[in-house]
Formats: C-alpha cells, sequence, structure tokens
C-alpha cells in the first residue's frame, strides 16, 4: 500500500531539550535530504539505517539548527514506510520552520494519527492496538498506562483472537457437514454446537464484564462525600489531598457548594466530592448546596457516607436513604472524641460495617483509601491478570456477538444448520470489527481523528 509523504511535530507543544519532527512516506528520504547537510556523509542516503547522524537543518539557504537525523527503512518502521526523525533543539520557533521547510520539499502535514493510522493499514499493528496508543498518551494514572499497555502489545487481541478461532473452527465443521453430508463426513452433533457456543460466550462475557472498571481506570470514579453538616466531610477531603482545599470550621454549613478533585488511589483516578451538609435549613443559599448535593449522589460512582461515633441520627438516617442503593463505605468519624456506636450498631443500622475514623487525628485514614479501592476493583479483580475493555466501541461489539450466539443457542433444534451458522458468522463480524479485519473506512477516519497530530 503506498501512500503520499506526511510530516508532523510529534513532541508537545513548547518548550523543551529536544523536539521532534517525522516524516513518513515513499519520498521521506527525499525530502529530509532537502533539509539537512552532514558533516560526515555526502548524502542521506548514505546515512546508515537506525544511525544517529548529526546534521546542519537549512530552511532553503538558511542556516536553522543542528539536529540528529535517524532513518527508518520500510517495512521496519512505525507506520511501515520509510520514516526519517530529525531531533531538533525543542523551541516551537525552530520546530516550526523545520516543518514549514518539509513541506515546501514535497510532503504534506499530516492530519491527526495519521501516522498509527498507517502503521495500521500497512499491518503493523491492529485497530486494538492502535486504539490502545491514545490510551498511552492520555493515561492519567499507572494503573490505565499499564493496561494500555498491555492492549498495546496484543493482550485484548489474543483474547479476540481465541474467541474467533473458536467460532471459525465451529462454521468449518458445521459448512463441511452439510457440504459433504452424502460422504464420510460426519454431522456435527447438537453438544458440540452448543458447547463451542458456550465456551464463546463465557470468554465474552468476561471482557464485558471487565468494561465497568476498565472505564472507571479510564474516566475516573465518582466519589461523593456525603454525611450532615460538620461530620467531617471537608476535613476529609483535605486529608485524602494532602492539602487545603476546603474551608473548614466549626459553623455548620460552611460548605455551600460541591468542591470536587482528583485524587490517585492505588492507580485509579479518583474524583473526589466534598459536599453541602444534607439538613432541612431556611437559608436560601445553603439550600442551594443541599440540592446540589442531591445531584452529585444521582451521579456517583460510589458514596462515603460519615456519621458520628457520638450517635446515629434521624438525620443519618433521612441521607442513608438517599444513598442506599449506591455503591458505598461507612465512615465513623470522631472516634477521638466520644464513642457511642459500635460496629454492630453500623451493621444493623446500614447492613454493612463501617470504617472507624479520627479525621482530626488522621486516625485509620489509610483505610478509607484501601475502602475504596476494594469497592472499585473488587467488581472484577480477576481481570487485572489479563486486560480490561476500556473502549466503549468494544464492548458495544461485544455485546453484539454475545446476542448473535445467544441466538443461535435459542434456537439451535428449531432451525437447520446453514440458518444457525449465520448467527455464528455474524458473531464473527462483530469480533473482527474490534481488531480491525472487518471494519469500514468510515470507521477507521473516525477513531483516527481522535488522536494528535504527530502520532
Amino acid at each position: 500500500m503506498e501512500f503520499d509523504t506526511i510530516v508532523a511535530i510529534s513532541t508537545p507543544v513548547g518548550t523543551g531539550g529536544i523536539g521532534i519532527v517525522r516524516i513518513s512516506g515513499k519520498d521521506a528520504y527525499d525530502v529530509a535530504g532537502k533539509l539537512v547537510k552532514s558533516r560526515k556523509y555526502k548524502s542521506i542516503h548514505d546515512i546508515p539505517v537506525r544511525y544517529a547522524a548529526l546534521v546542519d537543518v537549512y530552511d532553503g539557504d538558511e542556516f536553522v539548527d543542528e539536529a540528529i537525523l535517524i532513518k527508518f527503512k520500510s517495512p521496519r518502521s512505525y507506520t511501515g514506510e520509510d520514516v526519517v526523525e530529525i531531533q531538533s533543539h525543542g523551541g516551537m520557533v525552530v520546530l516550526k520552520r523545520i516543518l514549514e521547510a518539509a513541506i515546501k520539499n514535497g510532503a504534506r502535514h499530516a492530519m491527526p494519527g495519521e501516522f498509527t493510522k498507517r502503521a495500521f493499514l500497512n499491518g503493523k499493528i491492529d485497530l486494538s492496538q492502535a486504539e490502545a496508543v491514545i490510551d498511552i498518551i492520555n493515561s492519567k494514572t499507572k494503573l490505565l498506562q499499564q493496561n494500555a499497555a498491555k492492549q498495546l502489545k496484543g493482550m485484548l487481541s489474543q483474547r479476540i483472537e481465541e474467541i474467533s478461532q473458536l467460532l471459525l473452527n465451529l462454521v468449518a465443521t458445521i459448512e463441511a457437514s452439510i457440504d459433504f453430508s452424502e460422504h464420510e463426513v460426519d454431522e456435527v452433533s447438537h453438544d458440540e454446537i452448543l458447547s463451542t457456543i458456550d465456551d464463546a460466550l463465557a470468554k465474552i462475557e468476561k471482557l464485558i464484564k471487565s468494561y465497568e472498571t476498565g472505564k472507571a481506570i479510564k474516566s475516573g470514579i465518582y466519589t461523593v462525600i456525603v454525611g450532615r453538616p460538620n461530620v467531617g466531610k471537608s476535613s476529609l477531603l483535605n486529608r485524602l489531598l494532602k492539602e487545603e482545599k476546603a474551608i473548614v470550621t466549626d459553623i455548620p454549613g460552611t460548605t455551600r457548594d460541591v468542591i470536587e478533585e482528583v485524587l490517585d488511589i492505588e492507580g485509579l483516578p479518583i474524583i473526589l466530592a466534598d459536599t453541602a451538609g444534607v439538613r432541612r435549613t431556611e437559608d436560601v443559599v445553603e439550600k442551594i448546596g443541599v440540592e446540589r448535593t442531591l445531584k452529585s449522589i444521582e451521579r456517583a460512582d460510589l458514596v462515603l457516607f460519615m456519621v458520628e461515633s457520638s450517635g446515629i441520627l434521624q438525620e443519618d438516617l433521612e441521607i442513608f436513604e438517599t444513598i442506599k442503593d449506591k455503591r458505598f463505605v461507612v465512615l465513623v468519624n470522631k472516634i477521638d472524641r466520644e464513642v457511642k456506636v459500635s460496629q454492630d450498631d453500623i451493621k444493623r443500622i446500614f447492613g454493612k460495617e463501617g470504617i472507624f475514623i479520627s479525621v482530626e487525628h488522621d486516625k485509620n485514614l489509610e483505610l478509607v483509601e484501601k475502602a475504596i479501592a476494594h469497592e472499585v476493583l473488587s467488581q472484577n479483580i480477576e481481570a487485572f491478570d489479563s486486560v480490561l475493555i476500556t473502549n466503549l466501541r468494544h464492548k458495544e461489539l461485544l455485546l453484539k456477538a454475545k446476542e448473535f450466539l445467544l441466538s443461535a443457542k435459542a434456537n439451535i433444534f428449531s432451525v437447520p444448520l446453514d440458518i444457525l451458522s449465520i448467527d455464528i458468522k455474524n458473531a464473527l463480524e462483530n469480533l473482527y470489527q474490534i481488531t480491525g479485519k472487518n471494519v469500514t473506512e468510515d470507521m477507521v477516519d473516525r477513531i483516527f481523528s481522535m488522536f494528535c497530530i504527530g502520532k
């Protein structure tokens, strides 16, 4: 497959020690050769492949910068094409001049994601691996980076390939038994078909289940701290963040709005929200704060429900009614003072054990972080040994494949084998779209348009 020659700045906008301009395509060497002069080699074509050569970069006859030039030869490059990387000093003026000089000499400015798109189209990576690239670039936590790295190395592709091979072999067996029914080919049994479909469904379901955890580590877990006024919500936010983000006073109703900050707990991006204390009030501004708290509870993935160790009040029970259908953790604060509430009381009233803490004296706060991580990860902890689905496109295609297989399973005794194989083939088609074996040009364009220019 042959494309024109493209160029882009591949390092972030700003000032740095090094900046990279990348050129890819059949004329990459010729374009770069018009920009650089080597002190050692007569021509860019004489510079060895994968060798860091010191060059002077020119815009026409004007010297621009000293740089390191590295050549990569097709197909052993990121894009699968001839590639040249010019590593200059990292000022944006310098990089833009090199970019503009390359365009003057025959290259075209690359579109967003076009280098990775060419890697996909040239068979260097599949579509799910290409999508992992953008996840690695955008990773905000170690856990997301680790999962994206697994996907980039092909772990998701391997899982999809395992399922696809099961179904492909089943289709081949079914069609052989139909086409050669008059010869010495045994007809495939219903038990064999059911066994294979069940095996494929189990593998698909495991991937689908991993999506909620995958989405959480990619988008963040919206975690709301709720409780009656002055129970210690703002102090907890400040302690977990290890900085004073929320105003803390002894006056009930100090917090009037929802304060949101991002916290990294065991690699999970936790969007931590401190809310106004929930109580009946005639204060107009405080009422608005309470309403916003209730809206935050509605969208919460997890609720940290705070009560006091001195006793459970009617206000606590009323708040619990608003959060009881959510995933929640009960925090019993102020154990450095009066403790009149037992673990048995908490379990009887709220249906689960609480974590007894003192925010003021930093007691047991590490248990709060562990509880947050446990609530998120316990849903699908076994998936971390493999790879998590973080992409909605992948989940939707897996759900479609599952639907077709369930249809085949339901109709196995009521339709002919050739009709049954249609559902199995449709399931296969959806699986193939995940890795790009069967995907439309529009879908490819849409996926790579989300990348940054230069990648």
